[in-house]
């Protein structure tokens, strides 16, 4: 079963209170979401995530938000999700009556709070609470990636609760304090360096990470109380509230003949499996996977490479700039095992942009396309005219035929075909990759890119495996969704 949602503003209820109060609060925290994300990206006026005019488009959204919708739930009915733990860590017994599981961010303030929360929920309801991490590491929060990977370094070697308990009293994190953590609960520091090198728990977290999207989460923390979502560290008293209501469900349950390892999966019984946004999402899908076609862009990389990565940037653009420094150590590190493709996208406030992608056509027609495209960047998007041609001249490109096309509209056909397929995309602004068909939008650290990588590297394996020649893995990679 699938919720729907208004407008991209989930209209989950809170527990035991009225719809439309839990919508106001949904749309609040959607309004403060979109305030709080870092800029990572040059977008288009009016358009895309962590800007002033999406800020703006969430509150229009609010004020437009209905009492009561067709599909919201009436005042006395509890809303569930089926909330999988799959492999998550879990603390307290397999047959508790009450299963609470914390979407959390290490880095995060509420988190600590929210911790604090459930360690005296298990304090005061010792035997019939069991508590369920899962990583949920927001883009804004540095180092609560490398947190959440090296929890799962612990869990591997048994010490994962002693791990997960002292970070959050540290109340401060760093990876100096993740290594000094993990040899205080008496594992090899070596052992976390080898993950964080191979990220050999990366698709573990970004698996976490899917599913608290598709249950609609977008913030930290976001508890499950048997299903039931609570946003936010609310008070004690309100999960409490929660708790005693549960418990006594459960009796009637387990009067009933439900048997005691089977209360959660009770509990969840017809709940929602997703949350659907009715008339689409704002921004890219991180969990989607587009078939994004190569055409005649330039590429750089074998055909035969099971990664791909299809870049949509502007050379004016100073976050592309950034992006592709990572694409370049990403290139480093993985070799023939990577291809890159590049789109134009050049974006109308940029006043040289346009000029810029006409001088790189030019370049490549001329065989020189990489070249030009790299020295470009070295510009760090602060460039002119003159540096656009001072960069030719530098690469012995012949000048009559650059300027012909750099000042000309000469390769405008295929630039704007670029453009088109950024727009069918849903691509509003400027990086925007799309790593084997899976979108990533801006310059997010290079840690990010890896772990999308390493998924992707096992998919092909898979594929690969399965008979799919190396040649047209990135053909079937794109047309094959997501298994979690």
């Amino acid at each position: 079963m699938e919720r729907t949602t208004v407008d991209n503003v989930p209209c989950t209820a809170v527990p035991d209170r009225l719809p439309f109060v839990g919508l106001l609060l949904r749309a609040l925290m959607a309004v403060l979401a979109g305030l709080l994300v870092p800029l990572a990206a040059c977008r288009h006026p009016g358009g895309g995530r962590g800007t002033t005019p999406i800020a703006g488009a969430r509150a229009e959204d609010a004020a437009q938000l209905p009492a009561f919708t067709n599909d919201s739930p009436a005042a006395g009915e509890i809303e569930r999700f089926i909330v999988e733990l799959g492999d998550a860590p879990t603390r307290g017994p397999a047959d508790a009556p009450v299963t609470v599981v914390m979407f959390s961010d290490f880095e995060c303030p509420y988190c600590r709070e929210g911790y604090l929360n459930l360690r005296q929920l298990e304090r005061e309801y010792a035997g019939r609470v069991r508590i369920a991490y899962k990583a949920f590491p927001l883009d804004l929060h540095s180092q609560a990636l490398p947190a959440a990977i090296a929890a799962r370094t612990a869990q591997a070697q048994g010490k994962f609760w002693e791990f997960h308990d002292r970070l959050y009293d540290a109340q401060d994190v760093d990876v100096d304090r993740l290594f000094a953590i993990m040899r205080d609960v008496g594992v090899d520091p070596k052992v976390l360096q080898r993950d964080f090198d191979t990220l050999e728990f990366g698709p573990e977290v970004r698996r976490d990470m899917r599913q608290a999207r598709r249950l609609g989460v977008s913030s930290t923390p976001t508890f499950f109380i048997n299903g039931r979502v609570i946003s936010g560290a609310q008070p004690l008293a309100e999960m409490a509230g929660v708790v005693d209501n549960e418990l006594e469900r459960a009796e009637a349950w387990l009067a009933e003949g439900t048997p005691s390892d089977r209360l959660y999966a009770r509990a969840m019984e017809g709940g929602y499996r997703s949350v659907v946004y009715r008339g689409g999402r704002r921004g890219l899908d991180p969990d989607a996977v587009m078939v994004v076609p190569i055409g005649d862009s330039p590429t750089r990389g074998p055909a035969t490479a099971p990664v791909t990565i299809v870049e949509f940037a502007d050379f004016e653009c100073p976050f592309c700039s950034r992006g592709h420094s990572t694409i370049e150590r990403l290139r480093e590190r993985y070799g023939d095992r990577l291809r890159v493709v590049h789109k134009h996208s050049p974006l109308p406030f940029h006043s040289h942009a346009l000029m810029a992608a006409r001088a790189s056509m030019a370049a490549a027609a001329q065989g020189k396309f990489w070249q030009y495209h790299d020295e470009l960047y070295r510009t760090q998007a602060d460039f002119n005219e003159e540096t656009l041609i001072a960069i030719a001249k530098r690469l012995r490109i012949d000048m009559k035929k650059f300027r012909d096309g750099m000042e000309s509209s000469k390769f405008d056909k295929a630039i704007d075909a670029d453009v088109s397929l950024a727009a069918s995309l849903g691509v509003t602004g400027t990086p925007a990759y799309f790593v084997n068909g899976r979108p990533v939008e801006g310059a997010l650290p290079e840690l990010h890119f890896r772990l999308l990588i390493e998924e992707e590297l096992e998919r092909a394996a898979a594929a690969t495996a399965s008979g799919t020649p190396p040649d047209q893995l990135y053909d079937v990679l794109t047309h094959q969704p997501l298994a979690d």
